[in-house]
């Protein structure tokens, strides 16, 4: 790898936020209660997308 391409990754990465503790998202209940959302959520939702992924068909293909 150049070092011309080397400076550029490391400028793009320089760059990127840093993932802050004070970031958090949170859902809503019926109940009105306010619950965090964990990694672990996010890693479930993720699987269970993983698991019905369907791969869409061509635009062409009938």
């Amino acid at each position: 790898m150049n070092l011309q391409v080397q400076q550029k990754q490391r400028s793009l990465t320089e760059h990127l936020p840093r993932p802050s503790l004070q970031a958090r998202g949170f859902l809503v209940d019926e109940h009105g209660r306010e619950i965090a959302i964990t990694e672990r959520m996010i890693q479930q939702a993720c699987e269970a997308l993983d698991e019905h992924w369907v791969t869409p068909r061509a635009a062409n293909a009938r």
